[in-house]
C-alpha cells in the first residue's frame, strides 16, 4: 500500500473511496466517467480513488478535481497473494476511514478487506463471483456480462446504481506544469505535429518500427514534426531507427523518455496521433486529440469520437500508404 504523499489520511476520511483493480493506461482512462459520475453523487463532489501503480494515475490525473486523493495498491502475485490483497485493502481503509467503497471489479479480496475495516457500505460488480457476500449494495451486474468488455460493463454498473454518465469521453486534462513543459521544450518546432505511438503490450499489437519511418516518407511534403513516444524500453530500438535519416523537410524526435504526464500534454497539443493499441492511444484520445489507432487481433474500440480504427489481422501486413491515406483525412 501506497498512500497519496500529497494528501495526509486524515485529509479524506468519511469519503467515498473508488478502486480500480484494473493495471493499464488504458483502463484508467475507460473508468473516468464512472469515477465521475460517482464523485457526482457525493456531497463533496469527491472521491478518493485506489489504483494499480502501472495505471500511472497519479501522472495523468492530476488536473482531475473529483479526486482527493490517489492512493497505490501494488499487485500481489504468489501463494499468499490472496490474503495479502485483503489485508492492504484493510489497511488502506483503516487508514483513509471511507463510509463507501465502490469496487469497479467482480474481485472479492477488497471487498473482505473493507469489510474487516468496518466500511458500512460496500458495493461491486458482483457478477455472481463470492464478491456479493460481502457487499451491502446492489443491485449486481448477470453473469451473462463476464465475457463483455469492461467499458461495456461499466456502462451497466452505471445504469445499475443510478449513475448519469452523459459520455463515455474520459476527457482527461493535462496538468498546467506538464503543459508548460511541453511548450518549453517543442513550442519551436513545426508544424503539424504527429505523435507516433510505437509501443504496446503484447508485439502482435505492434506496427513494425520500419513502417513509422515509410509513414514519415509518405507524409513529408507536410513537413512538420514526427515524435516518436514509446515506453523507456522503446528509447533504444527508436534511436536505432531515427539513425537512418528523416525525410526532407521532416524533423523527428525520440521522445520516449517523456513522463507520462508530459507526454499527455504533448499529445493534446498533438495535431494527430498515429499509433498502436496501447496506453498512449487512449490517453491520446482522452486529451482530444484526433488519434488513428493501429489495431491487430483483438477488439476494436471505439468509446471516443477522437478514436478512429485502422484495423488488421495482422499488422504486420498493413501499408504505410493505408495509414498515411486516413492520417491525411483526419489532417484535414
Amino acid at each position: 500500500m501506497n498512500l497519496d504523499p500529497a494528501v495526509p489520511p486524515e485529509a479524506g476520511r468519511g469519503q467515498v473511496l473508488v478502486y480500480m483493480p484494473d493495471r493499464g493506461v488504458g483502463d484508467l482512462t475507460w473508468h473516468l466517467p464512472t469515477l465521475r459520475a460517482i464523485a457526482a453523487t457525493t456531497p463533496e463532489g469527491t472521491v478518493l480513488l485506489a489504483a494499480r501503480p502501472s495505471s500511472r494515475a497519479r501522472d495523468l490525473l492530476g488536473a482531475e478535481t473529483c479526486v482527493t486523493a490517489i492512493d497505490y495498491l501494488e499487485y500481489r502475485s504468489g501463494t499468499w497473494k490472496n490474503l495479502q490483497e485483503i489485508a492492504d485493502f484493510r489497511r488502506l481503509c483503516r487508514a483513509r476511514r471511507p463510509r463507501a467503497v465502490w469496487i469497479l471489479e467482480k474481485i472479492d479480496r477488497p471487498a473482505i478487506g473493507a469489510a474487516l475495516a468496518g466500511v458500512p457500505e460496500r458495493r461491486g460488480f458482483g457478477l455472481g463471483h463470492g464478491q456479493q457476500r460481502w457487499l451491502t449494495h446492489g443491485p449486481y451486474l448477470p453473469k451473462t456480462m463476464r465475457p463483455a468488455h469492461r467499458i461495456d460493463k461499466l456502462a451497466a454498473f452505471e445504469t445499475a446504481h443510478g449513475l448519469e454518465v452523459a459520455s463515455r469521453e474520459p476527457a482527461m486534462t493535462p496538468t498546467p506544469a506538464a503543459l508548460d513543459i511541453v511548450e518549453a521544450r517543442f513550442g519551436a518546432l513545426p508544424r503539424p505535429w504527429i505523435v507516433y505511438g510505437v509501443g504496446a503490450s503484447e508485439t502482435r499489437k505492434m506496427w513494425p518500427l520500419p513502417r513509422f519511418s515509410d509513414l514519415s516518407a509518405a507524409l513529408s511534403d507536410l513537413g512538420g514534426t514526427r515524435f516518436w513516444l514509446g515506453g523507456f524500453e522503446d528509447k533504444t530500438r527508436v534511436d536505432e531507427q531515427l539513425a537512418g535519416g528523416s525525410p526532407a523537410g521532416v524533423s523527428e524526435v525520440n521522445v520516449c523518455e517523456l513522463k507520462f504526464d508530459v507526454g499527455s500534454a504533448l499529445m493534446s497539443r498533438a495535431d494527430l496521433f498515429v499509433g498502436n493499441d496501447s496506453g498512449p492511444m487512449n490517453v491520446s484520445a482522452s486529451v482530444g486529440a484526433p488519434t488513428l489507432g493501429l489495431f491487430g487481433p483483438g477488439p476494436v474500440l471505439d468509446h471516443s469520437r477522437f478514436l478512429h480504427a485502422q484495423a488488421a489481422e495482422d499488422l504486420a501486413t498493413l501499408e504505410a500508404g493505408t495509414v498515411a491515406a486516413r492520417a491525411r483525412a483526419l489532417l484535414a
